[in-house]
């Protein structure tokens, strides 16, 4: 094992890591990624003018973490134009107009349709409290409120149809109702319902243009197939000892920058204080199963003004239309789709080999839309066994110990806050700053 010395090491070539790197790409800096790609639980494929999504899908506003990076790095995000808040139960699909009109215009029974009445203004209300405790970026704050419960609690016992409603947007964080803080799921809901303050951009070519762009801009700073075993710091630096081809190796640095998932960071950390190990074992992730379908169509599709859509007793909890940021203007031929089933639908699914997850999925996207038979040309399945970090009642007790100073090491990940791809760059670019600030390092 021959040492080296470098300014700075990032473990991780996720969207965190990529960032935090991107931040520091005037310094001595090298990245250490365990697979043999970077972007992590970013991933989609080009398609000619299309593209299959596998991961993350909307990112945040132009005045966000995300925006300042993709700014940045010119890769180019546009709003996505079509209805964030489309349903589909039993036959019925319902997009357009106020969310508010949808217990009068969803196939219900007369009591179901005053429950979800009710529940839907509570919602409404806290959903407005929600936003404007996200709008002062105090995360802790976030976290705190209605944090103490799960969402199943927050609701009380609703009726079969209306809990079919609102359980696939929650199951799309990727933890059941039953399992999740009350504020989190509210906090979903409000992703949804407001754009501004939401995520509601597509990046143009799919969501890897942007650990693409970054990667070529690092070029060999970047080491793919390096297995990170262990990071180490002491006063005068941070030792990282990785396996590459098999082979051991070992590069000292004067701090790292560790950007894996908090189950992970947890074992190679090996300096870390109990307060914060333990606080990063306390970190759940949920499974996805997802499918990404090429469609043929030659003429307009119903789904063609809808992104995403709620999907009540499927297999899969939610549907987006990714070509929908593609549809403004004359309607060109194909499209592109997916479909993912997170929390107990991806568990369910998660030994079904993908034959039949894709035959599954598909008898189930004609039952909404049967427009759609025989107009896939292409699927994909692929499985995130840790997809998303979901928030359990009582997360906002260990936040102090996760954002504690670790000395020469620090943290990022999207485990660290509620705004997932954003939070994680967010957290890379303050621990790169951060970097800067201790090293003397005059702001650019």
């Amino acid at each position: 094992m021959a040492p080296h010395r470098r300014e700075v090491v990032v473990v991780g070539a996720g969207i965190a890591g990529l960032a935090a790197a991107w931040a520091l790409r005037d310094r001595d800096v090298l990245v250490l990624e365990a697979t043999d790609r970077v972007g992590g639980r970013i991933k989609s494929e080009r398609r000619g003018r299309y593209w299959l999504n596998f991961g993350a899908h909307v990112f945040g506003r132009e005045d966000s973490a995300t925006g300042r990076l993709l700014h940045e790095t010119g890769t180019e995000a546009v709003e996505v134009p079509g209805v964030l808040t489309a349903v589909s139960l039993h036959d019925r699909v319902l997009a357009g107009r106020r969310v508010e009109t949808y217990p009068f215009r969803l196939p219900l029974a007369r009591t179901d349709r005053l429950a979800l009445m009710r529940f839907g203004l509570r919602l409404r209300l806290d959903v407005a409290r929600y936003g404007r405790i996200a709008r002062t970026g105090d995360q802790q704050h976030v976290l705190e409120y209605l944090g103490n419960r799960t969402f199943a609690e927050y609701t009380g016992r609703l009726p079969p149809d209306v809990d079919a409603i609102i359980r696939p947007t929650i199951q799309r964080s990727s933890g059941e109702p039953e399992e999740l803080a009350a504020g989190y799921g509210v906090g979903y809901f409000h992703l949804v319902w407001d754009r501004s303050g939401g995520l509601a951009r597509n990046i143009l070519g799919g969501s890897s243009t942007l650990p693409e762009a970054i990667a070529a801009a690092l070029g060999d700073r970047i080491s793919t197939g390096c297995g990170v075993e262990e990071v180490a710091a002491s006063e005068d630096g941070v030792r990282v000892r990785y396996v590459a081809e098999g082979q051991p190796h070992e590069v000292s640095a004067d701090y790292a920058v560790v950007a894996t998932p908090a189950h992970v960071t947890r074992t190679i950390v090996t300096t870390l204080p109990a307060a914060t190990r333990d606080a990063l074992g306390e970190i759940v992730y949920g499974p996805y199963v997802v499918a990404a379908f090429l469609t043929g169509e030659t003429s307009a599709m119903p789904w063609d003004e809808i992104y995403a859509l709620a999907a009540a007793r499927r297999s899969f909890n939610m549907l987006f239309n990714t070509a929908n940021v593609l549809r403004h203007g004359r309607r060109e031929p194909g499209g592109a789709l997916m479909v993912y089933s997170g929390a107990s639908l991806g568990r369910r699914l998660w030994e079904v080999d993908d034959e039949r997850v894709v035959t599954t999925y598909l008898d189930d996207l004609c039952a909404i839309f049967p427009e759609a038979r025989g107009k896939v040309q292409e699927a994909i399945v692929h499985r995130w066994e840790h997809g998303l970090p979901y928030v359990r009642p009582g997360r906002h007790l260990i936040q102090p110990a996760l954002e504690r100073p670790l000395g020469r090491v620090f943290l990022a990940g999207d485990y660290l806050g509620t705004r997932y791809t954003d939070t994680a760059i967010a957290s890379a670019t303050a621990a790169a700053e951060s970097i800067k600030r201790a090293a003397g390092i005059e702001p650019a």
